[in-house]
């Protein structure tokens, strides 16, 4: 395939899977800032509030609960009930004079003060001053952001009586009149009555105390354990609201525009670190393959400076461009010179045979490498640990020719495994069977049965399926078995011409049964699956050096 068309837009390939992950962060972001927003806009504007009820309740003198009790605020409520249309009357000079000879001595206007007052002077006492309560209230009303200051009564006969009620525009109910409320429609009042809790709470409603959109925060007048009224602020609810989304806007375009940058970064740092230099090592491989010029590719590798497992696969890539270009020149040399021994010629033969089942899988492996990088770049970096690994394992087959423990050919099958792994995704499941280890055998010879169960098996199933590796001693042998449950094939049926080279599993064969006496045998059903099994007598693994 010509290297132009191997060209890829990595950059915008990345982009186009990051961007719609970040549109899935920024709308997962923007939701989270919007909650955090409105609960923290809310939870501040709850405090306020309250600030501002209890400062209310310190201009209503009897209900501050540091200088009158119980049975103090208890009166003044009972009062109200009865009598509450009498506070919005001025006293006469009379009264004032009366209710003037009691404000001396230094226990005036305390509890016990207040409570040893005759029952007359305490009603004109509460007329005196909640009249001027009520200037006071009107003035903090008027100076402050919230519309509406109200003190109502909740016991049962007077629920909704007036107690005090100061409204921003002027339209102030007096004291005595009702509140057209149904308490049922205000879950938070009414839970108050029912628990008689002495907690603050908050209620959005469109009719209560007026009808209009209003935030209300309500705090209970707790007497003798149970709640006789409530005092409450109203603000409007649309302009909070309004004043709320201006924040959040804000907050989101500034949160937005951060993860944009942040993103922004990521990518190019993605594509420099990452995805270039697998993009390099590509199209690097790929001119290799054309023309063979190790200097060329030597050098292109030497340009990848990554501190990490790209740059180290560079190295890889380096390394065995060279020792292929040295090992060539080894074989041509050996060719040349037929004069040495039989033995150095079989060894010679057998490192090409070697080579030739090495190579083919380099650029598959890469590829998908590469295009992991765009999709899962955590993913790639394990992959390209794990190809490093089988790389060097098959430059140290290069110089091998005798046979190794199986455990060392065990590991170099699991890194090829883990690299189609990662290629086919769930369609491959591996499974091992690991009965005995105590053997040898030529390196790379169970491998082209694995990538054949791998390719030719599982990967042309459309489910995928399993491939098992087992082994087991008898008496005479050690077996080693591949299997799949893959599509299978007519072991009886003629070999078609596909144009594909069959020279490893030939070389594999051959290898098997010069050095180690062993044989292969294949069984395949279709659509069942392929069974390989290698017999390698015991006689023979104590001749690790077989040359005929």
């Amino acid at each position: 395939m010509k290297s132009k068309n191997k060209k890829r837009r990595l950059l915008f390939q990345v982009a186009a899977i990051v961007l719609p992950l970040f549109l899935l962060l920024a709308v997962i972001i923007c939701q989270q800032v919007y909650s955090n927003s409105v609960d923290s806009f809310l939870e501040a504007q709850n405090s306020f509030i309250e600030e501002r009820i209890d400062l209310a309740l310190q201009n209503i003198s009897l209900l501050d609960d540091n200088k009158f009790d119980d049975n103090a605020q208890g009166w003044l409520i009972d009062y109200l009930e009865k009598d509450g249309a009498m506070v919005n009357e001025s006293l006469t000079e009379a009264e004032e004079d009366k209710l003037r000879k009691y404000f001396v001595g230094e226990d005036a206007f305390t509890n016990e003060w207040f409570l040893a007052l005759p029952e007359e002077i305490k009603q004109l006492y509460t007329r005196q001053f909640y009249l001027v309560f009520i200037r006071v209230i009107e003035s903090a009303v008027l100076d402050s952001d919230y519309e509406n200051l109200f003190f109502m009564d909740l016991t049962d006969g007077y629920q909704g009586l007036v107690l005090l009620d100061v409204k921003k525009n002027g339209k102030s109910l007096s004291t005595g009149d009702h509140y057209d409320i149904d308490i049922d429609k205000h879950p938070a009042i009414k839970q108050l009555i029912e628990t008689n809790s002495d907690e603050i709470v908050f209620e959005r409603n469109d009719n209560f105390p007026s009808s209009a959109s209003n935030y209300i925060g309500c705090k209970p007048i707790v007497i003798n354990g149970k709640v006789r009224a409530v005092i409450g602020i109203t603000y409007n609810w649309d302009a909070l609201h309004s004043s709320l989304h201006s924040t959040i806007i804000r907050t989101m375009i500034i949160s937005v525009s951060g993860m944009l940058i942040v993103m922004a970064v990521i990518i190019l740092l993605l594509y420099r670190r990452a995805v270039k230099p697998a993009e390099k090592i590509q199209k690097a491989l790929i001119g290799y393959t054309a023309d063979k010029d190790t200097e060329q590719i030597v050098e292109k590798m030497h340009e990848i400076k990554e501190n990490n497992e790209l740059g180290y696969l560079a190295g890889t890539v380096s390394d065995l461009a060279v020792e292929i270009e040295t090992y060539t020149k080894k074989v041509a040399e050996i060719a040349i010179e037929r004069e040495r021994a039989e033995k150095e010629l079989y060894e010679a033969k057998v490192a090409v045979m070697t080579s030739q089942i090495q190579p083919h899988f380099m650029y598959n492996a890469l590829t998908s490498i590469a295009m992991m990088c765009q999709i899962d770049p955590e993913r790639a970096q394990e992959a390209t640990v794990a190809f490093a690994k089988y790389l060097r394992g098959n430059m140290d087959s290069l110089k091998q020719t005798k046979p190794v423990a199986f455990e060392t050919e065990l590991d170099h099958l699991k890194n090829y495994l883990y690299i189609e792994q990662m290629r086919f995704g769930k369609k491959l499941n591996v499974e091992y069977d690991i009965q005995t280890t105590d053997f040898k055998l030529p390196m790379l010879s169970v491998q082209p049965l694995v990538e054949n169960a791998v390719k030719h098996g599982v990967g042309m199933k459309k489910k995928g399926g399993t491939v098992t590796i087992s082994t087991r001693e008898t008496e005479d042998a050690f077996i080693v078995t591949v299997s799949d449950d893959g599509v299978g094939f007519d072991v009886n049926a003629p070999k078609k011409d596909d144009g594909r080279s069959h020279v490893g599993m030939e070389n594999t064969r051959t290898r098997l049964r010069d050095m180690c006496a062993a044989e292969i045998k294949i069984e395949s059903t279709v659509d069942v699956g392929t069974t390989a099994t290698i017999t390698l007598p015991k006689e023979e693994q104590d001749n690790e050096d077989t040359v005929p």
